[in-house]
């Protein structure tokens, strides 16, 4: 499960790494979009350990061209309420989070910024709730 923007090109998914009015970026990781206008990304010289990046390729293209684009983001429905979901989990724990105090207090969430707090819950727990919204 991965958040992020992401478009239909040529029936396969790519992640969208700019857009930039009618312009966009795809990102591929796989070496045969080569033969369909990517380009290997070249990392700047500047860069530590360049040889251990991944190899990257990209295409920029119109938005018109693109059979789809979308925004996915994944909420939890917790205890009947929904917050907001971290997939940085350890095994089969979740991060969960708000900005509603009251809800955190009342469902033991540690305060982790001045007005966010969150909780580690195990997957069984929640109910992922997966949000996708087309561009």
């Amino acid at each position: 499960m991965e958040k992020g923007t992401f478009a239909k090109y040529t029936s396969k998914i790519f992640r969208v790494s700019n857009i930039d009015g009618d312009s966009i970026r795809l990102v591929s990781e796989d070496k045969v979009d080569l033969n369909n206008g990517f380009k290997e990304k070249i990392y700047p010289s500047n860069y530590k350990d360049s040889a251990n990046l991944p190899r990257l390729y990209i295409k920029e293209m119109n938005k018109v061209e693109l059979d789809e684009i979308y925004e996915v983001d994944y909420k939890a429905k917790y205890r009947g309420n929904i917050y907001n979901l971290n997939f940085n989990k350890e095994g089969s724990q979740f991060r969960l989070g708000t900005t509603n105090a009251e809800l955190a207090r009342q469902n033991g969430f540690e305060r982790t910024d001045k007005y966010y707090y969150e909780k580690i819950v195990d997957q069984d727990e929640i109910e992922v709730l997966e949000l996708i919204k087309k561009l």
